[in-house]
């Protein structure tokens, strides 16, 4: 494996890529609410939910809208560890191998995960309150761990740590 990328460089990215979908939830959001205050969303009739249904996906944008700002607040406010742990803590950036090809995880103590492509290298952010975050949380390289992943147990070995 190639040298991982740098871990100021992953949250960038993260950043990125979360600011992208927090402009898509608002433009959603505002297209909902636009939808539902139309003249033509009028209800013709008691059993008339046009208006009702966009409300509601409204609301839901509107959640959706304030998870992604706070996210983005605590990874703006996160400082990464300035010394090196020896056992996988948030922070870390983890190569590990189970059945195919080296894997990249970042292991952050906020609920996330994310795919992202960070310099060439597929990087699996991943939240300490995650099944597979909490099994790597104070493993050390050369352990392994066997997580319930997609519906099938996996077994991951820990190669580095970093």
């Amino acid at each position: 494996m190639a040298a991982p990328p740098h871990k100021t460089r992953i949250l960038e990215i993260l950043c990125g890529e979360l600011e992208h979908r927090l402009r898509a939830a608002q433009e959603a959001a505002a297209d909902a609410y636009a939808g539902a205050t139309h003249e033509e969303s009028r209800a013709e009739d008691k059993y008339d939910t046009r208006a009702l249904e966009q409300s509601y996906l409204t609301a839901g944008q509107n959640a959706r809208i304030a998870e992604l700002r706070q996210l983005l607040t605590a990874l703006h406010f996160y400082q990464l560890p300035q010394a090196l742990a020896q056992t996988v803590q948030p922070g870390a950036l983890i190569e590990a191998v189970a059945d195919g090809p080296p894997l990249l995880y970042f292991l952050l103590p906020m609920r996330v995960g994310e795919r992202l492509l960070v310099d060439g290298a597929e990087v699996q952010v991943v939240g300490t309150a995650a099944p597979l975050g909490q099994a790597l949380l104070g493993k050390a390289a050369g352990d392994s761990v066997r997580v319930q992943i997609g519906g099938s147990a996996r077994t991951i070995e820990i190669i580095a740590i970093s």
